[in-house]
């Protein structure tokens, strides 16, 4: 498995800079790295772009358009020089597409990291600017996922961003699809295990300190959307020492459980040897019970599995079960029309109590 989204030392065909910078980026916390951009004059930004950009790219807390610049120019290389240049050059057309559109449509690379050997390539995407969006939504994807398929993914968030600005007095909307781990490729075994979800934990908590850290005027309302093995990182990095996420709302879509905790206060058991317990409940997690929520169609198998831990719509665990009429099977429930996806919309914009909710599931 890859390390995740994060500062990289390859050095790539960017602009000369200036003068050169005095010493490589730090490394940090989101708020030590914000700190320290903004410390900097507008010439030597420019200039550790020009000379750090995979470093600038990777940099929780720096302004969206920053790591937008950094991590463009990474995605351009990759697509002329890279292992998978098709992909890249995929994700690349849809991209600069986007620049000549309405700014709530356009794309921003908020981190990139190319595929390496047995490593698929990472990406980050946003479409709006989260630095000044009024509410903003994280999704992670599951099983499968990669950058040559995350077109799919950002259709599904452009639709959740248009059904969140339907709701009067919603503000603008920005939704992020999170590729900053490398996503299982298969169910079997690679989605039976807990590495992938625990590897990318990390990054996505620091990263979404970054988009606090980074957001312009008022906070933003911040959701994170797991799906399918998504839930169970999303999960996991909530779960982890520490803060949790830094979000308002957790939503978990089709889920298998939601990870693990961070001790190891029990053994670990089964073939896989987990070697921390699983969440059980919500009260193994920072977020309160009144901002979980979670959704499954009764005919979604995933959903029943619990192969890393008690379902989230289980009568056991807490929180709150959304309706998911119209959505069928594991996948639909961003497709438009449904009701999977106007209470997610709800959620993203904080009218809780326009959301329609379901007992939760018994056995």
């Amino acid at each position: 498995m890859s390390p995740t989204i994060g500062p990289v030392s390859t050095q790539l065909d960017l602009p000369q800079p200036n003068a050169c910078p005095a010493g490589a980026p730090p490394s940090g916390s989101a708020q030590e790295q914000a700190q320290w951009w903004n410390g900097l004059s507008a010439q030597e930004q420019s200039n550790y772009l020009a000379s750090y950009g995979p470093q600038i790219g990777g940099m929780d807390g720096l302004p969206a358009e920053v790591r937008h610049e950094a991590n463009l120019a990474m995605l351009r290389h990759d697509a002329e020089h890279g292992e998978d240049r098709q992909a890249s050059q995929a994700l690349l057309d849809r991209i600069e597409s986007s620049q000549s559109g309405p700014a709530s449509d356009r794309l921003l690379l908020l981190g990139f990291q190319p595929k390496a050997g047995g490593s698929d390539a990472q990406a980050i995407v946003a479409i709006s600017n989260p630095d000044t969006a009024d509410n903003v939504a994280i999704f992670v994807p599951g099983t499968g996922t990669d950058v040559g398929s995350l077109g799919g993914n950002i259709d599904r968030m452009a639709d959740l961003q248009a059904q969140a600005e339907t709701v009067p007095g919603s503000g603008e909307t920005s939704t992020i699809v999170w590729l900053g781990y490398d996503a299982p490729d298969d169910i079997f075994p690679d989605a039976l295990g807990a590495g992938y979800a625990k590897d990318g934990a990390p990054a996505l908590r620091d990263f979404t300190f970054g988009l606090r850290e980074a957001h312009q005027g008022p906070d933003a309302r911040v959701t994170v959307i797991g799906h399918s093995y998504g839930s169970t990182v999303v999960g996991t990095a909530d779960a982890m020492a520490g803060e949790g996420l830094a979000v308002d709302d957790i939503i978990a879509m089709g889920s298998p459980g939601m990870g693990y905790e961070a001790d190891e206060r029990r053994p670990g058991w089964g073939p896989f040897r987990i070697d921390s317990p699983l969440v059980d409940d919500i009260s193994d997690m920072h977020i309160g019970a009144d901002h979980f929520w979670a959704g499954a169609a009764s005919n979604d198998p995933v959903s029943y599995t619990e192969v890393h831990g008690n379902s989230p719509v289980d009568w056991s665990f807490g929180g709150q079960r959304i309706t998911t009429d119209g959505a069928s099977g594991h996948s639909e429930y961003w497709d438009p029309g449904t009701e999977a996806l106007r209470n997610q919309a709800y959620i993203v914009t904080g009218n809780y109590d326009q959301v329609d909710t379901v007992g939760r599931r018994f056995g």
